[in-house]
């Protein structure tokens, strides 16, 4: 199997394990500001490209510049995230009855992980793209049967086709990649040679699991700068 949600979910699943093992009290914590900064970075590349077309930070032109759709790999599996409209105006709420995020994490044994991964994610995201759009995280599937988010006042009209742009996406390899090494960077920075350890058992552990194929397309990220749209 290729890059694929369960992947990236992988790596923010591995992190979680080796900070927990790393006996500090606030693990938790470092793993949340690691989550949030992977999410801002990911939100402020949307930004970056919506401005550079003249385009309105709104919760619309949010939609239209998302980086991702599901893969390949679980669209043929029958896996792909199932999401559901539940209203639209005034205010947008969507709920995600399946999502493989969450059952890699489950997989994985790491729902603590996936609890915090997924509660500050898109609001993160969100902040990152602009923070006066009025978007929450009502639930997550380790509340409850499904994913909650609501949007405020977000502007679209019922029947509105938000038409994602697909130059915009990138693949798993790159989604993968950039939460490897946006946790790298909090981990070193606050843990220092600790978190230089972490970062290097979670990539041998990616090794072992997804193949060396994977994981040299990985590490051909390594100089990229996430920061920036391209």
């Amino acid at each position: 199997m290729g890059f694929s949600e369960k992947t990236q979910a992988y790596v923010a699943g591995k992190y979680y394990e080796y900070l927990k093992k790393g006996k500090r009290e606030n693990y938790r914590e470092i793993f949340m500001l690691a989550t949030k900064h992977y999410a801002m970075q990911r939100g402020s590349r949307m930004a970056q490209r919506a401005l550079r077309d003249g385009q309105k930070l709104d919760y619309a032109t949010f939609c239209r510049y998302g980086e991702w759709i599901p893969s390949r790999e679980m669209l043929n599996a029958g896996e792909a995230c199932a999401k559901v409209e539940i209203s639209v105006e005034p205010d947008y709420e969507y709920h995600v009855t399946y999502c493989p995020w969450n059952r890699q994490f489950v997989d994985m044994g790491q729902e603590e992980a996936g609890r915090i991964y997924c509660g500050c994610l898109d609001e993160a995201i969100l902040r990152g793209f602009n923070e006066a759009v009025k978007f929450r995280t009502v639930q997550t599937r380790y509340e409850g049967a499904e994913c909650i988010f609501h949007i405020k006042e977000a502007g679209i009209r019922t029947g509105e086709v938000l038409e994602q742009k697909p130059e915009n996406v990138r693949d798993f390899g790159y989604h993968t990649a950039h939460t490897y090494y946006a946790f790298r960077e909090i981990v070193e920075a606050v843990m220092g040679e600790q978190g230089k350890e972490a970062a290097r058992r979670v990539l041998e552990d990616f090794r072992k699991d997804w193949g060396e194929e994977l994981t040299e397309k990985l590490e051909a990220y390594s100089t990229t700068n996430f920061n920036v749209c391209d």
